[in-house]
């Protein structure tokens, strides 16, 4: 192993539980009066860019098992964010889409997010926040291949 590959190898080992421990600051939200947890919230996010998608996909979509996105939607549908309609095309396909309090919801977490992120990104330079994002692309789509490339 190289002199740079082990440097870069440590900072990440010693960045890794510092992300860690800030991304689960994310892993529930208050919004308007209710609780959600950071998959919850992930749920109704992308359902605000979808509008009406199948379990199937919404489960793809998000990197997780079609059971656990089931259960996460019935929470959903609980608290009447999310309504569980039959395609007209095909009826043994079910959809998800926003409730109008779904909606509401959505649009405020997404907001917030927006705004967390903007906080984030005055602190980091134009030039270092363009290398950011591309590297963190590089990384999403190595990830989605199930390899990140070397």
């Amino acid at each position: 192993m190289s002199n740079k590959e082990q440097f870069y190898l440590t900072k990440l080992e010693w960045l890794g539980p510092i992300l860690v421990r800030g991304l689960r600051l994310l892993s529930s939200v208050e919004a308007l009066g209710q609780e959600f947890s950071f998959s919850q919230m992930m749920i109704l996010m992308t359902l605000l860019r979808l509008h009406q998608t199948s379990m199937n996909q919404l489960a793809r979509t998000l990197g997780l098992s079609r059971a656990n996105a089931s259960g996460l939607v019935d929470r959903l549908v609980n608290k009447g964010l999310i309504a569980r309609v039959r395609s007209e095309t095909d009826r043994r396909v079910v959809l998800v889409q926003l409730t109008t309090e779904g909606q509401r919801v959505a649009q405020y977490l997404t907001q917030q997010n927006r705004q967390g992120l903007r906080r984030m990104m005055r602190r980091i330079p134009d030039h270092q926040l363009r290398t950011f994002v591309e590297t963190l692309e590089q990384l999403a789509r190595g990830l989605a291949e199930g390899t990140v490339e070397e």
